[in-house]
């Protein structure tokens, strides 16, 4: 009976054990931090040794940048950067130079952007070319966006990613800019007219095409129907402070509806089918449209979203009213928690791992 009573303490000593170690890699368990940049410059618009307008500001982007640490020359006299005066936050850093830079001058921009945080030096020379007087040329009857109302995405809080209900993607069109010149594209919506709802973000497109996804909340909208009642208020412009006329596009060209579990805040753009067309506007009956835009900073296991206001382009955007999308995550996160529930089976090893653990109190 004892040598019995011993198998059965053994088995369930060694079931409890089993259930232990299961329940170790079915728990949810805290992942890495999504961690803070390490500081320093990233890009900047003009690159070393290019041609640049000399009345066009310098857009540096970086992590915990700053200009004490700089200084410019102008065919080898010194010179100044002053802020440049745009109402729209182009760049973690937006700059002129003054004086102005003269066609043929060359301009050297050196120092360190954080020597606080001991950022190397950096050097940047580029010639200044003819004055850019010229607005960039929206093709607003190539320009739409479409309305992907997918599962509502919830932030952990702590994985870098914002809360998401649903996305707009907006495809922008123009002329293609000259090489190193790239426009910026405001995409707006104000319904009251206060700020208090609605979206604001600023991208970069230094090509002729490029697709901006905007992540909303659905108390952004106001209880607007964003297929329908959304009129998107759209300026481009170029670091010169040239603007072309603001245009509208409205209603929405495309609208999905699906509840497939997502896993980031800004899903891959779908492939749009004729079914997908908003009665009333152009594509209603038209034939399949693809994006053919991949973005960066974005899961594409989950399914379709190519198209992130993040696009291939290598250069970040910026956002300042509420929309989310692209590779910029909010800055200064700490960690992420992913996993999910155990499940039944998980809960059935917590049982017999408590079970396990009484009958071997009890018996010893």
């Amino acid at each position: 009976m004892l040598e019995r009573g011993s198998r059965i303490r053994r088995l369930v000593e060694g079931t409890a054990l089993v259930g232990a170690c299961a329940l170790s890699v079915l728990v949810a368990r805290p992942a890495e931090a999504c961690g803070v940049p390490e500081s320093g410059l990233t890009s900047s618009v003009p690159e070393d040794g290019a041609i640049y307008p000399g009345n066009a500001a310098l857009l540096f982007d970086g992590w915990g940048i700053g200009l004490d640490g700089i200084t410019v020359t102008v065919d080898g006299e010194p010179a100044e950067l002053l802020p440049a005066a745009f109402d729209d936050f182009v760049a973690d850093l937006a700059v002129v130079v003054e004086p102005t830079p003269m066609a043929g001058q060359t301009v050297v921009v050196s120092g360190s952007f954080c020597p606080d945080e001991g950022c190397e030096p950096v050097t940047i020379t580029y010639t200044a070319g003819p004055e850019d007087v010229e607005a960039p040329q929206p093709l607003v009857e190539e320009s739409f966006f479409a309305v992907y109302d997918h599962a509502d995405f919830m932030s952990s809080g702590g994985d870098c990613m914002s809360d998401s209900d649903l996305t707009l993607y907006v495809h922008l069109s123009q002329a293609i800019p000259a090489p190193g010149e790239p426009s910026l594209f405001t995409i707006a919506w104000d319904p009251d007219g206060e700020g208090d709802l609605g979206f604001r973000r600023t991208v970069r497109v230094p090509t002729g095409a490029k697709v901006a996804p905007l992540s909303l909340v659905t108390e952004q909208l106001g209880g607007k129907d964003p297929r329908t009642e959304v009129c998107l208020e759209v300026t481009a412009f170029d670091a010169a402070g040239n603007a072309a006329n603001t245009f509208e596009l409205c209603p929405a060209c495309f609208a999905r509806e699906d509840a497939l579990p997502r896993e980031t805040e800004t899903p891959p753009e779908p492939d749009w089918t004729e079914a997908d067309g908003v009665p009333g506007s152009p594509c209603a009956g038209e034939q399949p449209l693809t994006t053919g835009e991949e973005p960066t900073g974005t899961d594409t296991s989950s399914g379709g979203d190519s198209s992130s206001e993040s696009s291939s382009d290598s250069v970040s955007d910026t956002d300042s009213g509420g929309a989310t999308g692209g590779e910029d995550g909010d800055k200064g996160c700490a960690c992420s928690t992913h996993g999910g529930d155990p499940g039944d089976a998980g809960r059935f090893l917590l049982f017999v791992l408590g079970l396990g653990l009484a009958l071997v109190k009890r018996r010893s």
